[in-house]
């Protein structure tokens, strides 16, 4: 059973031609430490609160080990100076549920939610952790990111604790979070943290 590690990169691009030389550089190196880009999209809904970029990138490291690794490699520091000419933002590295199952291939976009909070107060947790997995398990929803476990490299993040879902579609994902098998759950939630959630799907733009 393997942990891997997510880098989320919040950003606003004020430069789409230096940033565009910046990506074409990057994901090669990417490539070469095992990284997956999960997702590049500035297609974002705000589900929930409020989210202040304008583009979302998740890249999926075999490893928390191999995402510090590529950040501090002297291959990357040109490339991070160029990203970071042309754009701003926040990158949050953060380590992720155990793989307990091998991807499946499937013709569906995967979809998934961000979600960055803050509780008011913990004793509802009990009874939410008790009645979300059973609707989760229904519509194949896999935690990738839960907790505090987070690093930020660059820039700063108001909220303390991730949570990361991703679901094998988006109308999985609209059944899911907008259903009425979940909502009691939600509310309850939503009543007791003070958060932000963004939906996107899982594709590189």
């Amino acid at each position: 059973m393997t942990s891997p590690a997510y880098l989320i990169v919040s950003i606003d691009v004020h430069d789409p031609e230096v940033f565009a030389q910046y990506a074409g550089q990057a994901v090669p190196l990417l490539q070469e430490n095992g990284a997956e880009i999960l997702a590049a999209t500035p297609n974002l809904t705000i589900e929930w609160g409020e989210w202040p970029r304008q583009r979302l990138t998740l890249i999926k490291f075999p490893s928390l080990q191999k995402a510090e690794d590529f950040y501090r490699s002297d291959a990357y520091q040109p490339m991070k100076a160029l990203r970071q000419s042309a754009s701003d933002g926040e990158l949050i590295l953060v380590q992720g549920q155990p793989d307990t199952e091998p991807e499946t291939q499937s013709e569906a976009t995967a979809h998934y939610l961000l979600g960055s909070t803050t509780m008011n107060e913990t004793g509802w947790i009990t009874e939410y952790m008790q009645k979300v997995p059973p609707v989760s398990a229904k519509f194949g929803v896999q935690g990738l990111i839960m907790g505090n476990d987070f690093t930020v490299l660059e820039g700063s993040w108001p909220r303390e604790s991730l949570v990361l879902l991703k679901l094998p579609s988006e109308k999985a994902y609209q059944d899911f979070w907008f259903g009425e098998e979940y909502r009691a759950m939600k509310e309850l939630r939503e009543a007791n943290t003070v958060a932000d959630h963004v939906s996107f799907a899982g594709v590189v733009e």
